[in-house]
């Protein structure tokens, strides 16, 4: 599983929009569509986030951090 979809499952989960989810946890719904491979210049190339972003996600969702990061 990619960190795309690990992201949008964490999304659908949580019954988000990206907009909302993007606000949660403070980034741009640009930089959100990057990341969820749903952009236009999203390319074939493995999306990565740092260990903050991922901790941040891990605590306002509950999810756990190594499996936001590695599947």
């Amino acid at each position: 599983m990619t960190l795309a979809e690990r992201l949008n499952q964490i999304i659908a989960e949580q019954q988000l929009s990206k907009r909302e989810f993007a606000k949660r946890i403070g980034i741009s719904e640009n930089y959100l569509y990057v990341l969820t491979g749903n952009s236009r210049s999203d390319s074939n190339k493995n999306k990565t986030i740092s260990r903050a972003l991922a901790k941040l996600i891990a605590v306002e969702f509950g999810y756990d951090e190594d499996w936001i990061l590695n599947g």
